[in-house]
């Protein structure tokens, strides 16, 4: 079980990521996880073995502060998690299909329905009132999709962006991406005049919208008739891109008076987010924020392509990061480098061997005046105890990717669709840990390698995980040995079972 937004400092046994971290799981076991619940805000878990969280298995995980910032800005919380929704298994049918000769296209397998908290659109009543003072938490746990959020004739001032705070960020909707959290509090006295009861719309309730955002489908998602089922029309989906809450504003079940295709109106004094990143959004305490130069760098070139069997997977700097059953699989059985030991996760093995990984060390190339990080032709990239590397992202696919580090934040630094953020926001970058990578475009972040243990990053969408949009950071196994880590008797005893 992954614990994202927890960065497991001390404990990189802990992060859950089979393969890296751990053995899985025997079907009908058990295994503790014991870690420092930090950094505070909107984290999540899930599964992070197959496509086990497309199937159900997530849920939300708060870490909360006895004194929260702003918390004189609301009086109550209210959770949106929001996911797609299959009426197929993905490990038992969608997958299959997904990596197969059938689809060397590699068109995603498109949800069914959208979800949130559970009920599908129309069916989430959440009760307010007309003063009322209230927290979203919003977290998208979607295997596929990404939304746009509003809520009509409100103001969403934004106070969270995965964990960091910020300084109110008031927007009148804003984008989020797979894996991505934001938090934004409303005040109902803000409420356009329009749905005042003797407005132009008079109303007791409004509707809350997730809008999906329909490029980031292969195909039409409305006419498509997936070929993975009995073909037959109509195919037997409920798929509406725009799902509707409902605040009601008189503590009721009511439904808006208004129809959700109404126009909703432009809010004055509001500011549209320049990305999906939110790169304008400001850290909320910026006193002695410092920001390090970069001493490393590293450039990742993104795409899909077809292998050698015919099956279109996911390339990073070409190379598709190979699993195999449970357990990572990226050489043969070599004295030196990585082993494809069923049973010995990549922390394991830095742990018991340190100096015979195999790992190539960090060298000047041309065009850059800071080593380049390199990787073993398998996907497992050394980094140096306390390096800081700047990542270059180069997504030359048509789709938009969400980006996760798992053991470490980082600063976005800018994108190409706000280029311009690396000069404006220079002394104060945002940080993230998830950062979209906008379609045939790039993004360009910086973290610091302070965390010694074996670190996924990966696209987070959960088909191109499963097609090998991923590579491993191993961050100083001897720093890590430094540190007194050891592999305890109930990791061993999980690699036995299994």
């Amino acid at each position: 079980m992954h614990w994202h937004g927890l960065y497991q400092i001390g404990t990189p046994d802990m992060d859950g990521a089979v393969g890296a971290t751990q053995c899985a799981i025997a079907a009908g076991g058990n295994f503790t996880y014991i870690f420092k619940a930090d950094p505070p805000g909107t984290a999540w878990y899930h599964g992070h073995m197959l496509e086990q969280y497309t199937d159900g298995l997530f849920g939300l995980l708060i870490i909360r502060r006895q004194s929260e910032p702003y918390q004189d800005k609301y009086d109550t919380e209210q959770v949106l998690m929001v996911s797609d929704w299959y009426n197929f298994a993905a490990r038992a049918k969608l997958t299959a299909w997904y990596l197969s000769t059938n689809n060397p296209d590699g068109i995603e397998p498109l949800p069914d329905a959208i979800v949130i908290n559970g009920k599908f659109t129309k069916s989430l009543f959440i009760p307010a009132s007309r003063t009322s003072r209230i927290r979203f938490r919003v977290i998208n746990a979607a295997s596929l999709s990404m939304y746009n959020v509003s809520i009509d004739g409100l103001p969403l001032h934004i106070i969270e962006l995965d964990q960091q705070d910020t300084v109110p960020y008031n927007v009148s909707s804003f984008v989020i991406n797979v894996a991505q959290r934001v938090s934004f509090y409303v005040d109902l006295r803000e409420l356009d005049p329009m749905y005042s009861q003797s407005g132009m719309s008079p109303t007791n309730s409004i509707f809350i919208r997730f809008q999906a955002m329909t490029n980031m489908y292969p195909v039409d998602i409305l006419h498509y008739i997936p070929p993975y089922v009995i073909p037959r029309f109509p195919y037997p989906t409920f798929f509406n891109s725009l799902y509707l809450a409902i605040l009601s504003l008189d503590s009721t079940n009511s439904t808006p008076a208004y129809e959700p295709r109404d126009l909703i109106p432009v809010l004055p004094s509001v500011n549209l987010p320049s990305d999906t990143n939110m790169l304008a959004a400001r850290p909320f305490n910026q006193s002695g924020y410092m920001i390090p130069d970069a001493t490393y760098y590293l450039n990742l070139l993104v795409k899909f392509d077809l292998d050698n069997t015919g099956i279109n997977r996911g390339y990073i700097n070409d190379v598709t990061y190979a699993f195999q059953g449970n357990y990572t699989k990226v050489r043969a059985n070599l004295i030196v480098g990585i082993k494809p030991v069923r049973k010995e996760p990549l922390l394991h093995q830095m742990a018991t061997r340190p100096n015979t990984l195999g790992l190539p060390s960090p060298r000047i190339q041309a065009g850059s005046s800071l080593p380049t990080i390199q990787n073993d032709g398998f996907g497992n990239y050394f980094v140096p105890y306390g390096a800081i590397v700047d990542i270059l992202i180069n997504n030359t696919d048509a789709g938009e990717h969400p980006f996760h580090l798992h053991g470490a934040s980082f600063w976005v630094i800018s994108t190409s669709e706000y280029p311009e953020a690396e000069t404006l926001y220079r002394q104060a970058y945002i940080k993230r840990d998830v950062v979209s990578v906008p379609a045939s475009g790039w993004a360009k972040i910086r973290f610091v390698a302070d965390n010694p243990g074996a670190w996924m990053f990966h696209c987070h969408i959960e088909w191109h995980m499963a097609a090998g949009l991923m590579l491993t950071f191993i961050v100083s196994p001897t720093q890590l040995l430094a540190q007194g880590f050891t592999i305890s008797n109930r990791q061993l005893d999980l690699c036995s079972t299994v």
